[in-house]
């Protein structure tokens, strides 16, 4: 019995791994990953475990862990074409501004009304950071805070635009072009890749489904499962499938954050 648990501890930590080792990393970046499929992942594999054994324990937590950390990645993927998007519409807005506008603030303060999505709160804040302080001091504060990275790109443009002095207008129509491209890049990964990562918790999920419908057909097939052999070839199973997931979903996450 001990050495089934212990299979089944082992199993459920290389379920789990890829999201405990995601964590660890985005924390030592200032992006710590969402806990909740970590959370659902321990809960099911819990569960089952002490339901129906430690095999049972490490398949629940390789198949919902798969299945949530593909749901993360697509998630984190759409919220960054949001993002995205939304700079770029922002950007276009400003730069066709800075035409007409004599200086950046005022190109800003015409702007920012104009501004949907993510970037339009932070857009605000700063048009009030900017009146209240000044561009550079506004720009200082809002790089330095935790507002995330698009309140860090908009405190970067007004920076640098407005310490060009008479040259800042072409600085905004680059900015404006590097911001469509971003958006571009974020649209072409959701679509090829983060779309495809709920092939792999399928995959994950038929194989559960077949190991699962075999033993609930064929009661020899069953009691072999539910024997030491079973167990361990059952978990070891789980390893593999693990181990076949994580690379394409860490590589995915390094890349969305």
């Amino acid at each position: 019995m001990l050495k089934l648990a212990a299979f089944g501890v082992a199993g459920c930590t290389a379920a789990l791994w890829p999201l405990i080792g995601a964590r660890r990393g985005n924390r030592g970046h200032g992006d710590e990953a969402p806990r909740w499929p970590l959370l659902v992942t321990g809960t099911v594999a819990l569960v089952a475990g002490l339901a129906f054994g430690p095999t049972a324990a490490g398949l629940a937590g390789a198949v919902v862990g798969v299945g949530a950390w593909c749901t993360a990645c697509i998630v984190r993927s759409r919220q960054r074409v949001n993002a995205a998007e939304s700079v770029a519409q922002f950007a276009s807005i400003l730069a066709n501004q800075a035409q007409v506008s004599r200086t950046v603030v005022d190109a800003l303060e015409t702007a920012a009304p104009l501004a949907t999505g993510p970037i339009a709160q932070t857009a605000a804040r700063l048009v009030d950071e900017c009146r209240n302080v000044g561009v550079e001091a506004a720009a200082q504060q809002f790089a330095a805070g935790s507002d995330g990275p698009l309140a860090a790109w908009l405190a970067d443009v007004v920076a640098v635009a407005a310490a060009s002095g008479g040259q800042w207008v072409p600085i905004l129509g680059v900015l404006e072009g590097e911001a469509a491209e971003a958006a571009a890049t974020a649209r072409h990964f959701h679509r090829h890749v983060a779309a495809n990562l709920p092939q792999l918790g399928l995959a994950a999920a038929l194989g559960a489904a077949v190991a699962l419908g075999s033993a609930l057909v064929s009661p020899d097939a069953w009691e072999w499962l539910s024997g030491t052999q079973g167990q361990r070839v059952g978990l070891a199973a789980t390893v593999v499938a693990v181990a076949i997931s994580v690379r394409p979903l860490s590589s995915a996450w390094e890349m969305l954050r």
